[in-house]
C-alpha cells in the first residue's frame, strides 16, 4: 500500500474505533479525542520543558508505553505533536521502538518516511473528512474551526489544502488559492459573520459527490453517516 494513503486508512480505522466520546460534531476537539486513545491504549503521558526545537518522544518497552510533548508548546502545537507520537506508536513499532522528534520532523514537506507518514496520520486524525464536511455544511468560518478542533493555523491550512487535493480533483496551487481565500474571507467575518460564506471552498467540499464518497466510507457509523446525509439534505 502506498505510504500515504496506508497512514489515511490507520488514522480514519483509529478514529472510528475512539469517536464514540464525540457528543457534538460541531464542537468536536481534538484533544478530548487524543487523550482517549491515550488512555485506552495504556499509554503513560507526561510533558518537558525541552527546547523549542524537540517537540515530542515515544518510548515503548516490555514495560511501558510512553509519549513526552514539549510543555513550552502551545497547546494546538502539542495535539499535533500527541498525533504524530501516537502516528508513530500505530504505523512503526514493527520497526522502531524509540522517537525523538524535532520541529524538522513536523514539516509537511519533510522526505522521512516515518515521518511523513506520521504527519499524515497525524492530521487525520486531529481533524477528520466528516468534522471537516460537518462544520462547513455548518458555515463554520476557517477561525471558529481552528478554535473549536484546537488546531494550529499551520496544521489546518495545510490540512484544507492536502483535503482537496486528494478529495476534489485540485492541483495544489488551486488548493491553495481556495484556502487562502477561506482564511482571508473569515478575516472579515469577524466582523460581519456572513462574508465568509462567499469562500468558494463551501461549494467544493460540500459537493454532494464529495458528501456521498464519504458518506459510503462511514456507513458502518451510524451517527456520522447520518450527520453527513444532513449535511447533504442542506446543501
Amino acid at each position: 500500500m502506498d505510504l500515504i494513503k496506508e497512514a489515511i486508512s490507520t488514522a480514519e480505522k483509529v478514529f472510528l474505533r475512539y469517536n464514540f466520546i464525540i457528543p457534538d460534531w460541531n464542537n468536536y476537539r481534538c484533544d478530548s479525542l487524543l487523550m482517549n486513545i491515550v488512555y485506552e491504549e495504556n499509554i503513560f503521558i507526561e510533558s518537558f520543558p525541552f527546547s523549542d526545537d524537540l517537540c515530542g518522544m515515544l518510548f515503548v518497552d516490555e514495560y511501558e508505553k510512553t509519549l513526552v510533548y514539549n510543555s513550552n508548546h502551545l497547546p494546538e502545537r502539542r495535539n499535533f505533536t500527541i498525533g504524530h507520537e501516537l502516528g508513530h506508536y500505530f504505523l512503526h513499532l514493527e520497526k522502531k521502538s524509540q522517537f525523538a522528534d524535532r520541529s524538522k520532523d513536523m514539516l509537511d514537506n519533510t522526505i522521512n518516511e516515518f515521518e511523513m507518514q506520521a504527519n499524515t496520520f497525524a492530521s487525520h486524525l486531529i481533524l477528520p473528512d466528516p468534522v471537516i464536511i460537518i462544520m462547513l455544511g455548518n458555515w463554520l468560518h476557517y477561525y471558529q474551526i481552528k478554535k473549536r478542533v484546537k488546531i494550529s493555523d499551520t496544521a489546518l491550512y495545510w490540512r484544507l489544502v492536502n483535503y482537496l487535493m486528494g478529495n476534489c480533483d485540485l492541483n495544489n496551487f488551486s488548493a491553495q488559492k481556495l484556502v487562502t481565500e477561506f482564511r482571508d474571507l473569515s478575516k472579515a467575518s469577524m466582523d460581519n459573520i456572513a462574508h465568509h460564506k462567499n469562500a468558494c471552498i463551501y461549494s467544493v467540499i460540500l459537493s454532494k459527490a464529495n458528501i456521498r464518497r464519504l458518506t459510503r466510507l462511514f456507513e458502518n457509523t451510524i451517527f456520522i453517516q447520518n450527520e453527513l446525509e444532513e449535511t447533504l439534505k442542506d446543501s
